[in-house]
């Protein structure tokens, strides 16, 4: 049962263990894809179709359920084996020519770097704004260095909605090509959300840890048909509709078995996003005036899989407390993507911000059925320790 918080009274502080006592071990993450019963079905149609690959009848069902999820006609949704390799393809359909900058926020997880360079560009790491945690446009369009950057990659970070429409601006002003990392945004996307796509293509990743996942996959969000045109293509060998490459792409295809996950997924999904609804409200209430600030965005009307919350000092020392006490947390992207050694070559901007907030940023556990003993534990201990307890 997915929590209910208008069932629970207990006071954070009411569930913090006596001295000396350890808690279970309570891991970050615990993703839940759907039941092979509920998969079943699925599996049973490909048996009878005989089709595995190449575009079938459940990747093309999938993909028409998605684009209605979301708002679009389906041709204006692609899926993909991951949203890694949607991402570099996404740059490469974009026009951007090899060996030019990629210019991305620090503040991301190690695929959009990955993705620019599989893309033969050059990750040039910018700053992030401290109220949003993701790239300022106004600051991206004042930049004197424009002349230098082959195209914008601009993340929404763990899944906060951002203004896809400021963005296209600075795209039509600048006449560089944008392209949204919005691997955490399933949710903020839906049609009426919070987040309307517009002309920038957008990227979704359907990995298991996502508040809706199928294992592995990704899915391409774009009204551009042109566009889209070359995105399906490079992601099918360069064919589109007969045996001749145009293109020099690669196999990026989502497989039959992957799209059986992703319908059987899309029907608990009402189900699933109430649940993390549930958990997101009661993390929230807990959290409320407490010094842990979270993401910004976070209990809004979105649902994401991650909570991270800014803690007071050294998050590392942050992480080691709460293991003490048999809590798993996490530093989800480090001190940054500029910090890993395969981008510690690349070019960048000053970045204060993004080094402050990966100073102290803690993604503390969080799955969609988790009860309240759990968060209200896992919040008392937090708390205590914050507080230098």
């Amino acid at each position: 049962m997915p929590l209910d918080t208008t069932r629970f009274s207990t006071p954070v502080a009411a569930c913090t263990p006596a001295s000396g006592f350890l808690a279970p071990g309570i891991p970050v993450a615990r993703p839940r894809l759907p039941a092979a019963e509920a998969i079943l079905p699925y599996l049973q149609e490909i048996d009878a179709n005989r089709w595995y690959a190449n575009h079938g009848l459940l990747w093309l069902r999938l993909q028409s359920r998605l684009a209605a999820h979301w708002g679009l006609a389906a041709e204006e949704v692609a899926l993909t084996a991951n949203a890694t390799l949607a991402l570099a393809l996404a740059l490469r359909a974009s026009g951007a020519a090899p060996g030019r900058k990629c210019l991305m926020p620090a503040w991301t997880f190690v695929a959009t770097a990955g993705a620019a360079r599989e893309a033969g560009l050059v990750p040039h790491f910018a700053d992030v704004d401290p109220a949003s945690w993701a790239l300022d446009p106004e600051a991206v369009e004042a930049r004197t260095d424009l002349d230098e950057i082959g195209a914008i990659l601009v993340v929404a970070p763990f899944g906060r909605p951002l203004d896809l429409v400021r963005w296209d601006v600075v795209s039509a002003r600048t006449g560089i090509p944008v392209i949204v990392d919005a691997a955490a945004a399933f949710d903020a996307l839906r049609a009426g959300g919070p987040m309307a796509v517009g002309r920038a293509p957008v990227i979704v990743s359907l990995h298991a840890t996502k508040s809706f996942g199928i294992g592995e996959g990704g899915a391409v969000l774009s009204r551009d048909s042109a566009w889209m045109e070359r995105l399906r293509r490079l992601c099918n060998f360069g064919f589109l509709g007969s045996r001749q490459a145009v293109l020099a792409g690669t196999n990026a295809k989502m497989s039959e078995y992957a799209a059986a996950i992703g319908l059987a997924a899309l029907d608990a999904w009402p189900g699933t996003r109430e649940g993390w609804l549930a958990v997101t409200r009661h993390y929230a209430a807990a959290l409320a005036g407490a010094p842990l600030p979270s993401s910004p965005g976070f209990g809004e009307d979105w649902v994401s899989a991650t909570l991270s919350v800014l803690w007071p000092d050294d998050a590392s020392e942050g992480v080691a407390a709460l293991a003490r006490v048999g809590i798993g947390a996490l530093r989800w992207w480090g001190d940054g993507c500029h910090s890993n050694p395969a981008y510690a070559g690349s070019p960048r901007d000053p970045l204060p911000v993004t080094e402050r907030i990966a100073r102290c940023a803690i993604g503390l556990p969080f799955w969609r059925d988790m009860t309240a003993t759990q968060v209200d534990y896992i919040c008392g201990e937090a708390l205590r320790a914050a507080r230098g307890g």
